[in-house]
């Protein structure tokens, strides 16, 4: 029993006729009969009552003519599935990043890609550079946006984006309000809310604060896990913070929040693609790499086809 042989019955059932199954099938009518005996024989049935001027099923014909109903009718499914997968009118996409570059990098390209192909379900897993880098590892990402994978050296890292952070207080800050050339030590003396110890950003200022203002005592450190938490409390005078400058785009403009200039302080962080090496992506990924780079995103061409 092969897939044609029951195409060829499944057809003849339908038509109750060989020489129009032939034409159909670009076969004789001979091969067509000679398949319905091979099936009849696999089977140990007879499958077909043959008259001089009619076709009909045996009730085991009929039987067979139930299954290859459901047999054709799912092959007719899955081609029309991929068809539209490879047509992007359906499908997943699945995106890994981290909080920052999940809620304030990339939600204009996923909103053009939304817009280009409505019917992609889109999903964003957030979690910390670690987390991410052992999700990719472990074959449950395709791609990630986030920070330095530096501790995962099998991953490969595609820069995208540096960003300049910055320190910045509420509106109603006394640092605010002083409009003067800040020093190091003066933001020892203040709040600070950060992300919880180890965190990459939060380490970054500890070093440039033990660097800038070695004999002064380190700053009350408010820990929290979520950046519009952060800028809430900063907004509502519980203290400072030191954020990617996009992260504040919004609150800067409407003045809620003040960057505040201080002496020496230069720091950046960097944002990338990470993937496991040598992989192929899916069609929806390739096409959501493909918008990124229509906007100007340097992905690697080779990573489109």
């Amino acid at each position: 029993m092969n897939i044609e042989s029951l195409r060829a019955f499944h057809r003849v059932a339908e038509t109750g006729n060989f020489t129009q199954v032939a034409r159909e099938l670009f076969l004789t009518q001979p091969a067509i009969s000679m398949q319905i005996q091979n099936l009849e024989q696999s089977l140990g049935v007879v499958l077909f009552k043959r008259t001089c001027r009619s076709v009909r099923l045996t009730s085991e014909g009929e039987l067979l003519y139930k299954y290859t109903q459901q047999i054709f009718g799912v092959l007719s499914e899955l081609r029309n599935a991929f068809q539209e997968i490879g047509e992007l009118q359906s499908g997943d996409l699945t995106i890994g990043a981290t909080a920052i570059m999940g809620a304030y990098w990339l939600p204009f390209f996923v909103n053009s890609f939304h817009h280009r192909y409505p019917r992609i379900k889109i999903r964003m897993v957030i979690c910390n550079s670690h987390k991410l880098a052992d999700k990719l590892q472990n074959g449950e990402l395709e791609i990630g946006f986030g920070g330095s994978s530096s501790g995962h050296p099998t991953l490969q890292q595609h820069f995208l984006h540096r960003e300049p952070l910055i320190l910045v207080a509420g509106k109603q800050s006394a640092l605010a309000a002083s409009h003067r050339m800040l020093q190091a030590a003066d933001i020892t003396r203040e709040t600070m809310i950060m992300r919880e110890q180890g965190a990459r950003m939060t380490d970054k200022v500890a070093k440039w604060l033990k660097k800038h203002a070695p004999r002064a005592n380190p700053p009350m450190i408010v820990t929290v896990d979520n950046m519009e938490v952060t800028k809430q409390m900063v907004i509502d005078g519980l203290g400072i913070t030191a954020l990617p400058r996009h992260a504040a785009t919004r609150e800067l403009e409407n003045g809620a929040l003040v960057p505040l200039p201080v002496k020496d302080f230069s720091m950046h962080t960097n944002y990338f693609l990470v993937t496991q090496p040598n992989t192929t992506f899916s069609r929806t990924t390739r096409a959501f790499l493909s918008t990124l780079f229509e906007h100007g995103v340097p992905i690697a061409e080779e990573m489109l086809h």
